[in-house]
């Protein structure tokens, strides 16, 4: 039998459209079963859409996100051009709404926060989608939104127009600016998504009309009418995200993906406090924290040291923070930190990282027969630069207040540190810091990232780093915030694994760094001299808000210095 590119061999047609026909296939090299789109043979015969065809597939291969449907591969067998994708066992949208009719408010929620973030993390790339319908949102039979047809979304829409007996279903969401036929823009995506929560909501289209231009046209210059007024039970803060993302004019609309995801997840997290892509919102709404297991207290710590000698060994596990002694280069597993979005402008405004998960240490047994008074740490001289204390069995060894030069850690830096910080790892790719309300971690010389499931090298800038763990599969993000740190520029993002196992997101010489299940952790990354970088992660103690590390951990980032 034929295999396609000398690979997929080709199954029953699960779907058809107007410029694909989509086979469900075996992938025989990874034995793995995948959905194959075949450029149907009147577009194939158009050379533009053809190559338009092949580039924009590509170009989405780039693409990876648990909310996206993932471009595996693309070629051309003889003169059949085609596109191989993850196949997705579920339903789409459209034919849900078919079914069922509209949405509950939370569901609908729910889902547009998966959409939403989808798009964010395509339009971090340079790609807009064009074509956000209920056609092209597949509902996974994990509960996930998927969004499929990115890079070729625009391609489908000018085969549609091109070819006789089709019709453009997909004016029913267009936004303003793809009516007029002028340029759009990752906000032109944000109405479309606008118009789905519509429909899903109210269980009707926003415009409608007699012809395709009627209906295109009818939305230039007007505001969209009200989901609430056709469904009062709609809740007033769900109305406002679709009210926005509805403005005619894209400077009024939320500006990409991730701005209208982060506006939809305390909404989500109040109508749905079940649902995986939940959070925790805590004070007015902005502060969204997880709690995370807590570090061993400083104290506790220096009175471990004295007691050091009673110990036979130690391996270091508190709720999935694991530092064990290396097997070979040895390993790292840090759990993740819950920011917030007001916390992201702080570091934005005060170029501050902030702290990170770090080694911890599993309590010692006392073995006083009463507590004893804790050695207190006394404060280094004025002016006076040290190393970090020595470390042994992994227990973490009490810092006093001071400035420290790690001397193992590469690129060198020093930090003023107050009182209550620890040194939990000092070697020449990790420095751990912590305290009772969490840890603050740097990294250095990335060697892996684990993107699209494999290991692969990055290339060595803050950028190229923050965009390869936002791609990272099973992880979701925030939009990356700029940060500045003693004169250096940088991105800081905030990851949360969408699945319940742990992710891999990136490895040292000597060590890997996992995103625990359900935690979010910020990672910063800024650009230093020679195209090297330093990472840091940060991370919130059980108990302790991400505010109450960074009332820590923002005072001593700010006195960092390069050396």
């Amino acid at each position: 039998m034929h295999l396609l590119g000398g690979r997929y061999r080709l199954g029953a047609v699960i779907g058809r459209g107007g410029m694909a026909t989509i086979h469900r296939a075996t992938d025989v090299r990874l034995e793995r079963t995948v959905a194959v789109k075949l450029l149907r043979p009147e577009v194939a015969s158009d050379p533009d859409l053809a190559h338009r065809f092949r580039r924009e597939a590509l170009a989405a291969t780039v693409l990876r996100h648990p909310n996206i449907v993932a471009c595996l591969d693309t070629g051309t067998d003889g003169a059949q051009a085609y596109l191989v994708m993850d196949l997705i066992e579920g339903e789409d949208l459209a034919a849900r709404l078919r079914r069922g009719g509209r949405l509950a408010p939370g569901e609908a929620a729910r889902i547009g926060l998966d959409v939403a973030r989808a798009l964010g993390a395509a339009h971090l790339r340079g790609i807009v989608h064009r074509d956000v319908k209920p056609g092209n949102i597949l509902l996974a039979a994990d509960g996930r939104a998927m969004v499929a047809d990115f890079g070729i979304a625009r391609l489908a829409m000018d085969a549609e127009a091109a070819l006789p007996g089709t019709t453009l279903g997909s004016v029913h969401y267009f936004s303003p600016e793809q009516a007029r036929g002028t340029t759009t823009t990752p906000a032109s995506d944000v109405y479309g998504l606008g118009l789905v929560l519509f429909e899903a909501l109210t269980g009707t289209r926003a415009w409608t009309g007699d012809t395709t231009d009627a209906i295109a046209l009818a939305r230039v210059g007007k505001r969209a009418p009200s989901a609430r007024a056709m469904r009062p039970e709609i809740p007033a803060a769900l109305e406002a995200v679709v009210a926005r993302a509805l403005q005619p004019e894209p400077g009024d609309r939320y500006p990409d993906g991730t701005s209208m995801a982060a506006a939809l997840e305390p909404i989500v997290a109040a109508t749905d406090p079940s649902s995986p892509t939940s959070v925790v919102v805590t004070g007015a709404g902005s502060d969204q924290v997880v709690p995370v297991p807590p570090p061993p207290s400083p104290k506790r710590a220096a009175r471990s040291r004295a007691l050091i000698a009673a110990v036979v060994a130690v391996a270091v596990v508190v709720g999935g923070i694991l530092v064990a002694t290396r097997p070979s280069a040895g390993e790292v597993l840090l759990p993740s930190v819950q920011p917030t979005p007001s916390a992201v402008a702080e570091v934005t405004r005060e170029p501050a990282p902030d702290p990170t998960p770090a080694s911890t240490a599993t309590p010692e047994p006392d073995l006083t027969p009463s507590p004893d008074p804790t050695p207190e740490l006394t404060a280094l001289p004025p002016g006076e630069v040290a190393d970090l204390c020595e470390i042994f069995f992994d227990a973490p060894c009490g810092l006093g207040p001071g400035r420290y030069a790690p001397s193992r850690f590469r690129p060198a830096f020093d930090i003023e540190l107050g009182e209550g910080w620890s040194s939990a790892a000092h070697r020449d790719d990790i420095v751990s810091l912590i305290r009772d309300e969490g840890h603050m971690t740097f990294g250095a010389a990335v060697t892996r990232v684990f993107d699209t499931g494999e290991a692969r090298e990055p290339r060595a800038r803050a950028r190229d780093l923050i965009e390869a763990f936002i791609a990272t599969d099973g992880v979701s993000a925030t939009r990356p915030a700029s940060v500045r740190i003693d004169g250096r520029r940088g991105l800081s993002v905030d990851l949360t694994p969408i699945d319940s196992g742990r992710v891999e997101l990136f490895a040292t010489a000597g060590s890997s760094y996992f995103l625990e299940p359900d935690r979010t952790t910020r990672i910063v990354v800024i650009d230093l001299p020679a195209k090297s970088t330093i990472l840091i992660a940060i991370e919130p103690a059980e108990g302790h808000d991400l505010a109450d590390i960074l009332d820590a951990a923002d005072p001593a980032a700010g006195t960092i210095r390069w050396r």
